[in-house]
């Protein structure tokens, strides 16, 4: 009887021990690939051309929930970078599209060389270009199509790095053009659970996330910023299946030290919390967008989906966490380290960089914290129901800009760009 019992206890353990385990960090990229010639950053790239795509501009835009229309047959789009750039992948988002993609780059428009090809069906989600490295002026993307639709979040990849972009805000915000802190700005991903499939690093790197079949009802990425941002929009490009999306702010990420010495946080930690902002794509179109009732001003954030039912699988493309910001001051002198806790007070240091004050002024880097008191916290939130803006959800029922006019301008001797005159849409 006493051996049933303890039998009866471990099984019980085991059962509930992936519900109530804490979750250990991700290991943290110390270099971050940065798209290239997106709109936002110090970029003068533009569309010179385009056949049979509807919304080509969209080919640039920092958005990721943004489309392009596609229609069948043949159809090309030319981007021109405005100076060699050096490209080696490039990825985007089918929704619906079926037949063949063809990448080219060039140097003068006269003669092409194809970089990747890829054929796919219209269930192929993730579309990705991977090729050897190579120094390019133009990239023209063609499309033999049995069947149009639409893509979203088309990137591009090479030599630039997050580390030499600094992302400076106004103190409310409110100044600038959009910009996703989930790829620039020195933002890191710190936990990921369930554990993602494949290559964990370079899903970090690329911030596409594909989490396996699994009992945990949410799948969840948090993020540290780099610094105190202010933002006013949330989203994602996911599996084109029906979830619910939350959206958690902390001025300061609970964790604690396990019984290995390393950092952890336990996800009861998100009973005791309202969301800031959420929404849900009740129709499964791979897309949705959330809107905060305030603009939410933290250095940590937790995205959540909630799958409606358990699927073998659902993926992430593309997580948005959205504000406005510009290109200024260096990457050394404002951005706090990734991983570290941002500083509450004057003189605090925080683990893993600088002090981090009000609206993303800091101390120095890694030094004790010089700047003002980080003012990051939780802001009231909670599910809104809007309209649909090109057939996806958004949530508060605001209408849905585009993004703004690409920063222009020589880089700095900091690798900045420098603020001019915007350049027209």
């Amino acid at each position: 009887m006493k051996h049933q019992t303890l039998l009866a206890l471990y099984i019980g353990l085991a059962a509930a021990s992936p519900l109530n385990a804490k979750w250990q960090r991700v290991p943290t990229l110390a270099d971050k690939p940065l798209a290239s010639g997106l709109k936002g950053l110090a970029s003068n790239a533009t569309i010179t051309g385009s056949a049979g795509f509807g919304r080509a501009n969209s080919l640039l835009s920092d958005d990721p929930t943004d489309h392009v229309d596609i229609a069948a047959g043949n159809s090309n789009a030319v981007i021109n970078f405005g100076k060699p750039t050096m490209i080696n992948r490039s990825a985007f988002a089918n929704d619906g599209i079926e037949g063949r993609a063809t990448l080219s780059g060039s140097s003068d428009q006269k003669g092409w060389a194809v970089l990747d090809e890829k054929v796919f069906t219209s269930s192929d989600r993730d579309i990705t270009f991977a090729f050897a490295g190579m120094q390019v002026k133009f990239v023209k993307l063609e499309f033999a199509l049995s069947k149009g639709g639409s893509i979203r979040n088309f990137q591009l990849f090479g030599g630039d790095k997050d580390k030499d972009y600094y992302v400076k805000q106004s103190k409310d915000g409110k100044d600038g053009y959009p910009v996703n802190f989930a790829g620039v700005g020195g933002s890191r991903v710190l936990y990921a659970s369930p554990k993602p499939e494949g290559d964990v690093d370079q899903a970090m790197a690329y911030n596409k996330f594909a989490f396996p079949e699994s009992d945990e009802r949410y799948r969840t990425l948090i993020y540290d910023l780099g610094q105190v941002r202010i933002m006013n929009e949330f989203g994602s490009v996911h599996s084109p299946r029906p979830v619910r999306f939350e959206v958690f702010a902390f001025e300061k990420l609970p964790e604690k030290e396990d019984w290995r010495g390393r950092l952890a946080f336990n996800p009861t930690d998100f009973q005791q919390r309202e969301p800031v902002a959420a929404a849900e794509d009740t129709r499964g179109l791979g897309y949705l967008k959330a809107k905060p009732k305030s603009t939410v001003k933290s250095r940590y954030l937790a995205l959540r989906w909630e799958p409606d039912f358990n699927p073998p699988s659902f993926g992430v493309s593309a997580p948005a966490i959205t504000g406005s910001g510009f290109a200024g001051g260096s990457p050394g002198s404002g951005q706090g380290g990734p991983g570290g806790q941002a500083a509450s007070n004057p003189g605090h240091t925080g683990n893993g960089g600088a002090s981090v004050g009000d609206a993303g002024n800091a101390g120095n880097g890694g030094g004790t914290g010089g700047g003002g008191q980080g003012n990051g916290g939780t802001q009231d939130g909670g599910t809104q129901d809007g309209g649909t803006q090109d057939g996806g959800t958004q949530d508060g029922g605001g209408q849905v800009q585009s993004s703004g006019n690409p920063f222009v301008g020589s880089p700095s001797s900091s690798g900045v760009g420098l603020t001019n005159t915007p350049s027209s849409p």
